[in-house]
């Protein structure tokens, strides 16, 4: 099967189309390693591949049950990626020419579809991800694993981009493993548990973290929690049909809901008062797509079909 990515401006209109594998944007350029695991560099005006890399082929890529997929993430010129390897395990290759510049055997396990988040801590660039049963922190100046963290779950999925703030960890992973939030040594080079809490389970959706507050869904309770971040506490839940995910703007919460629903909630201390909520009107199987904000407007896609909304006060 074929598959290709639409170029659309914000009106809606096809400005043009190419091969898939793609998503983070730098100066028009962007990548993402899909399910046949290439990793190809494409100049979005003139809509062509500038570069290809087999990640399987050329680094020992180790492809996973849904296919390796995870947006990448840059440092400088690095580009970060998980071909999962027993060899190259995490990579950094140069985001304009694809060139190999270090490898890492990570903790040597296949990849778990997380984006990585890339923090600045004591000095360091720190790639913070997870693997099939662990959680790691990689030095991405030269991929020394600087510490790992036992965090397996039942399908080794494991796609939320962690939460970071002040040195502390916020991960979290579906199908009843829950919470976990992690304290980074002075130097950066080991990390410590803090605490744990079951009651959100995140398997897809993400969280966010609003005034000392952790905002998401929960894949085995179904419900949508709100925990305190320094003591992991459960400081309240909401009922809104199914797990989901949720983005923060403008002080509320929008929640979108795998049971079709858009809902718009003020964050409290002890959970969410909700606003408002619509009904997806298009679109077809999972609601799965995250929501994303720009320029106060709300788009939405749900399978083939993408909604725009406005958030502009009349």
């Amino acid at each position: 099967m074929t598959h290709y990515v639409y170029y659309n401006d914000t009106n809606g209109d096809i400005l043009g189309i190419s091969p898939n594998k793609i998503d983070e944007l730098s100066r028009y350029k962007f990548t993402k390693i899909a399910s046949d695991v290439v990793a190809p560099f494409l100049e979005f005006k003139e809509s062509h591949i500038k570069w290809s890399v087999d990640l399987m082929k050329k680094f020992g890529g180790v492809n996973i049950k849904w296919g390796v997929t995870e947006n990448l993430v840059m440092d400088g010129e690095k580009l970060i990626c998980t071909p999962g390897g027993s060899d190259a395990n995490i990579i950094a290759l140069n985001k304009n020419t694809g060139q190999l510049i270090w490898k890492s055997k990570g903790n040597g396990e296949t990849s778990a579809y997380c984006s990585p988040l890339i923090v600045k801590y004591a000095g360091k660039s720190i790639i913070l991800t997870h693997t099939k049963d662990h959680f790691l922190g990689v030095d991405a100046k030269d991929g020394k694993l600087l510490w790992k963290y036992s965090w397996p779950n039942r399908w080794s999925v494991h796609p939320n981009t962690p939460l970071f703030k002040d040195g502390e960890i916020f991960i979290s992973s579906g199908y009843g493993k829950g919470s976990a939030m992690l304290k980074l040594s002075a130097d950066g080079n080991s990390v410590k548990e803090l605490w744990t809490n079951e009651s959100l389970d995140c398997q897809l959706g993400g969280f966010v973290t609003v005034d000392g507050k952790i905002y998401g869904a929960g894949s085995n309770s179904r419900k949508w929690v709100c925990l305190d971040w320094k003591t992991g506490k459960e400081l309240g839940s909401a009922d809104m049909g199914k797990q989901g995910n949720i983005i923060y703007a403008d002080g509320l919460l929008y929640c979108y809901s795998e049971s079709g629903y858009v809902i718009l909630n003020e964050p409290k201390t002890d959970g969410y008062n909700e606003i408002s909520k619509f009904k997806v009107p298009y679109g077809e199987k999972h609601h799965w797509a995250h929501l994303v904000i720009a320029d106060k407007k709300l788009y939405v896609r749900h399978g083939t079909s993408i909604m725009v909304y406005s958030l502009a006060a009349n």
